[in-house]
């Protein structure tokens, strides 16, 4: 189950034209650590992708960072309170491996070159390919190695989506299963 943060991530990435993973298992049996433990979003955004519906309204803080004509794919940690460095598990390189081998960009041969370089690096470039670690946040953040985001351009993100297409998401709220994404295109027609 997504906590309020991790489902506004998860919309930020939807609305921005990515395939989004929630809660993805990282089994202790290939980490170093004895622990299970989750990639909160991992996701992947082919570099053809199209929606009718604002498919090309994407956000500059995010698309910044990469070639937009390439396929492109995050790993994303969020962080609804304070962000301790030692709390953000994609720091590891175990936790950077496995995710990498989930987006299947890079055969196995390659994970481990592009792996080594993503972990001090926000990006990584293969031929057909980038890879970034994302950091969505509550409090401002300048983690090396991530692309930081707070959580307030997020939610600011969504509804901005939200207010633009709004006909069409009312019209079609019940379709999306997320109480959030409901709750937001609701009230956002109850004030027009």
């Amino acid at each position: 189950m997504k906590n309020f943060a991790e489902e506004l991530a998860y919309w930020y990435l939807r609305f921005n034209g990515f395939f989004p993973l929630t809660n993805f298992v990282l089994h202790r049996q290939d980490l170093l650590s004895s622990q299970n433990a989750d990639a909160d979003l991992i996701g992947v955004r082919p570099k053809f992708v199209s929606e009718e519906i604002g498919g090309n309204h994407l956000d500059n803080q995010l698309f910044k960072n990469f070639n937009r004509n390439r396929n492109i794919g995050v790993i994303c940690e969020v962080k609804s309170g304070r962000t301790d460095p030692s709390d953000i598990l994609m720091a590891r390189e175990d936790r950077i491996r496995y995710a990498l081998k989930r987006l299947g960009f890079f055969s196995d041969e390659k994970v481990h070159y592009h792996m080594e370089r993503l972990e001090n690096e926000s990006v990584i470039r293969g031929r057909f390919h980038e890879v970034g670690k994302v950091l969505i946040s509550d409090h401002p953040s300048d983690q090396p190695g991530f692309i930081c985001i707070q959580l307030d351009h997020v939610e600011s993100f969504v509804m901005e989506r939200i207010e633009l297409f709004l006909p069409e998401k009312n019209g079609a709220k019940h379709f999306f299963e997320s109480d959030i994404l409901q709750y937001m295109i609701w009230k956002k027609h109850r004030s027009e």
